[in-house]
């Protein structure tokens, strides 16, 4: 059976922390999308703010991993599997900012309807059943 350990010890305690930190981004965007929607059905203006407002954490979150990955590939030369893992990553996160850019978005649109006079929108059940689907 192959040794996944790595000859430093730091390098896994990077990976790991850069995992972590991935983890604790999907996190904070699939509640962005929960929060977005439950805002468009209830129309709570203060959690329509907050999903906005949390737009500025995800796009921090980003390129503060991104730019431990780079690093990490600048200074630790990762080869084949570790090189892969590294690059999913970053292809996750910006993934990952894009949805939490969708959920603003979400959010702003709950924001004009709710400053309307009537709300002319009978499908509410069905946004929150494709996005429970969705998340």
């Amino acid at each position: 059976m192959p040794n996944n350990d790595h000859i430093s010890k730091q390098f896994d305690t990077e990976l790991e922390s850069i995992r972590a930190s991935v983890l604790q981004m999907g996190g904070l965007v699939e509640s962005q999308i929960k929060n977005a929607i439950e805002s468009l059905i209830s129309g709570e203006v203060a959690l329509m703010n907050r999903v906005i407002a949390e737009d500025h954490r995800v796009n921090a979150m980003e390129v503060k991993i991104d730019e431990a990955c780079s690093q990490m590939i600048a200074r630790r030369q990762p080869t084949a599997g570790d090189l892969r893992l590294i690059m999913t990553v970053v292809k996750t996160i910006t993934d990952l900012e894009r949805i939490g850019d969708e959920a603003e978005k979400i959010a702003r649109m709950a924001k004009r309807l709710s400053q309307k006079d009537v709300l002319l929108f009978p499908r509410y059940h069905e946004i929150k059943n494709a996005s429970e689907i969705a998340v």
